[in-house]
């Protein structure tokens, strides 16, 4: 059953002509860098990369491609790696670096094959970053960039493992990534946190996470923790990528969701992360639920299972993301704003996604979060129809394809016209 089954003609084709919008709005490369100019003076976060898959002409490829606008996406791609001259591809990282405009140029080659010697060629490159890295193996040592599915290994492995365009530069790549992450789903023993633990001295730059978890915390989140590790190898296993430790590594890592999720069934939920006490140790996370979005919270953790239940044939599994699925749908969520990755947006890729493979709870919420997008827009004072809160509080015009209306963009249009994009594959490894 695809997407364009869960929502009434007369929706969808609201939800069609506002992602008709944005892309009329973003039509020419210089018209998206003259938005993010003006978004860049709105916000205090880094905005844009232009060889970028989240915030970036790379990301505005698939814009236009999936809506069938072929040359208009091209020329978008051919900006996204004009902008490598000036701002070149140093890292491997799949949201932001060359591991995302591989993911990119490889949904363009379906379009237009006279691309894949570039492909191959950067396939080339991403496999060189990737086995020239040396990911901290220290613990205590781990940032979660290093590790993450938007920057780390698990997002390279997600692409490098699903690319059909692969080598043996990129099988190498494939097992240094497996042997990374199962390194740090390796037993510790009791006293002792996971080798993924993150240190007051490694916090992420943003937010508050050195004050709020002042001895350490683990992640659990999709974005940067747990389950964006666990949703990389399972996708990794179902491909079949393994290495040694491979499946006791994505079972360690799901058991250990399962243990810091409070309740059960539909009450299940996940907090941001599990702090660590002073000597080290887990203790008991506290406060409430994550703001339930993609990136952080239990929608993300829930898709991250689902994944592992596919990889591994765990119906049980399965029926515990849709049980928890369904609670956050039911509560409601996303920031306050209508974009992919704290936002509406995220939410509904994500109920698509669980509405596709059966849940009956997803595919009754769905036709609410397209009406909560469709209500979000106001194509007369936003510049791009859609803006993004950030979860500083501040309102950004971001033309982007993670935090931006891009991505409020591609997801409408694959839930009105029932087209799952590739790029899905990044946000929903399966």
């Amino acid at each position: 059953m695809n997407s364009a089954s869960f929502l009434p003609p007369d929706l969808a084709a609201r939800a069609e002509s506002l992602a008709a919008l944005v892309g009329e709005r973003l039509d020419t490369p210089r018209r998206a860098e003259e938005h993010a100019e003006r978004a860049a003076r709105q916000t205090d976060l880094p905005l844009w990369t232009g060889s970028s898959l989240s915030e970036g002409h790379a990301g505005l490829a698939l814009l236009h491609l999936h809506a069938g606008r072929a040359d208009m996406a091209f020329r978008f791609l051919r900006a996204a790696f004009d902008a490598t001259a000036h701002e070149p591809l140093t890292r491997p990282g799949l949201f932001d670096g060359t591991a995302g405009l591989a993911l990119v140029l490889a949904d363009c080659c379906a379009a237009e094959p006279r691309f894949l010697p570039s492909l191959h060629a950067l396939h080339e490159r991403l496999s060189r970053q990737v086995l020239h890295t040396a990911w901290p193996r220290r613990e205590g040592g781990v940032a979660d960039h290093d590790y993450d599915l938007v920057y780390g290994s698990a997002g390279i492995l997600v692409h490098l493992s699903t690319t059909p365009y692969k080598n043996p530069d990129t099988l190498r790549a494939v097992e240094h990534c497996l042997d990374h992450l199962v390194w740090l789903a390796e037993e510790t023993g009791e006293d002792a946190p996971a080798r993924w633990m993150i240190s007051p001295e490694r916090c992420a730059a943003y937010g508050d996470l050195e004050s709020t978890y002042p001895y350490g915390y683990l992640d659990t989140g999709m974005s940067h923790g747990a389950a964006g590790m666990a949703a990389a190898l399972a996708v990794a296993w179902r491909e079949g990528h393994r290495r040694p430790g491979h499946r006791e590594a994505l079972d360690r890592l799901t058991d250990w969701l399962l243990r810091v999720g409070t309740a059960g069934g539909r009450d299940r939920q996940w907090p941001r992360a599990v702090p660590v006490t002073a000597r080290g140790r887990e203790a008991t996370a506290e406060g409430a639920e994550a703001v339930p979005s993609w990136c952080h919270g239990t929608a993300g953790v829930a898709a991250a299972l689902l994944a592992v239940a596919g990889a591994t044939g765990d119906r049980g599994l399965a029926a515990e993301a849709f049980a928890a699925l369904d609670g956050v749908l039911d509560r409601g969520g996303g920031h306050g704003t209508p974009t992919v990755c704290h936002g509406v947006a995220g939410l509904a890729a994500l109920a698509h996604e669980f509405a596709a493979r059966g849940s009956a709870g997803a595919a009754r919420a769905l036709p609410g979060l397209v009406r909560r997008l469709v209500a979000a827009a106001d194509p007369v004072r936003h510049p791009l129809v859609f803006r993004d809160r950030e979860t500083t509080g501040h309102v950004v015009d971001n033309p982007g394809l993670l935090t931006g209306a891009a991505g409020v963009a591609v997801t409408l249009h694959a839930l009105a016209t029932g087209h799952r994009p590739t790029w899905w594959n990044a946000l929903l490894p399966r």
